[in-house]
């Protein structure tokens, strides 16, 4: 069951979209401070790709950490060339601010300055299109920066969920009321999601240039987080998890486990939990731990 109590059933008459059965091999490493892991699924192909920078670079930002994780929809090649660009663009930025690194409302305008920079460079490369959903992390806060329909949670040692990324959907009021001014439009067809021009079932996104970018944007969401004794781990995951677990339960999952076996393991067990509740999308997870 999904976790608005509906059944996830996987559609198998699409052969080209899913599966016979579902590929659960999984891709999984850890460091000393995180993990990672993803997983095909029932999908045809896994189009989730992801970028980690630990540090940041060697100068002002030796202890700083950037994790990232791009969803892609309709194919993987807008996915696939962010993660590949974003570290580049990340940098460069970096360097440019140089002593000015704790200046928050700057950090603010570079963030998203960096996603419509690499929304552009996307242009000439990609024809579909990817959410994303990255941290930042300072020594004194968290940056999680969200475009799209994939999540991002700062969760307690006990499990509490201390804040999240919302996701950018067309059912959410705020995204609604965006587009219009934009001069979008969000309708539904028969038992189909609601949709942005017929076409998209989330608000934000890199890449699709079929459409108005005033509209389907690609400036993320930010959100602030001053680091304090109560942040334990940031879980950040594509919407192959969300689509069948909420924040609640996927922090339970994670805090209950972290005793007694690695954050390695514990993203394999939530892939397999999430196939359980029938998530027929990729899954791609990082669990980091904080100092």
């Amino acid at each position: 069951m999904s976790q608005n109590g509906q059944t996830n059933e996987v559609d198998k008459s699409s052969d080209k979209l899913y599966l016979d059965e579902p590929s659960t091999e999984k891709e999984l490493y850890s460091d000393k401070s995180f993990a990672f892991g993803s997983m095909q699924g029932w999908r045809a192909s896994n189009e989730d790709c992801h970028k980690h920078l630990i540090p940041l670079d060697n100068n002002l930002a030796n202890n700083w950490a950037f994790f990232s994780i791009f969803d892609g929809h309709n194919g993987i090649d807008t996915a696939k060339n962010a993660a590949q660009l974003i570290d580049k663009l990340i940098l460069e930025s970096f360097n440019e601010i140089q002593s000015n690194i704790d200046d928050c409302y700057q950090l603010n305008n570079i963030i998203k300055n960096i996603f419509i920079q690499l929304d552009t460079n996307l242009r000439e490369l990609v024809k579909d299109h990817s959410g994303s959903i990255a941290i930042l992390i300072s020594p004194k806060k968290i940056f999680m920066i969200n475009l799209g329909d994939s999540r991002g949670i700062i969760i307690s040692k006990d499990g509490q969920v201390l804040t999240s990324t919302k996701d950018h959907k067309p059912s959410v009021r705020k995204e609604q009321e965006r587009i219009r001014r934009a001069g979008g439009r969000i309708s539904k067809v028969g038992n189909d999601v609601l949709r942005v021009e017929s076409q998209l079932a989330m608000t934000r996104a890199l890449g699709d240039y079929s459409l108005d970018k005033h509209i389907i944007t690609a400036i993320p969401d930010l959100i602030q987080y001053e680091r304090d004794s109560l942040a334990i781990y940031v879980i950040i995951a594509s919407d192959g998890i969300w689509d069948v677990m909420n924040n609640e339960q996927v922090a339970s999952f994670v805090s209950q486990r972290v005793s007694n076996t690695t954050l390695e393991n514990i993203i394999s067990q939530l892939f397999d939990q999430c196939l359980k509740e029938e998530s027929s999308d990729n899954m791609t997870a990082y669990i980091i731990k904080l100092d």
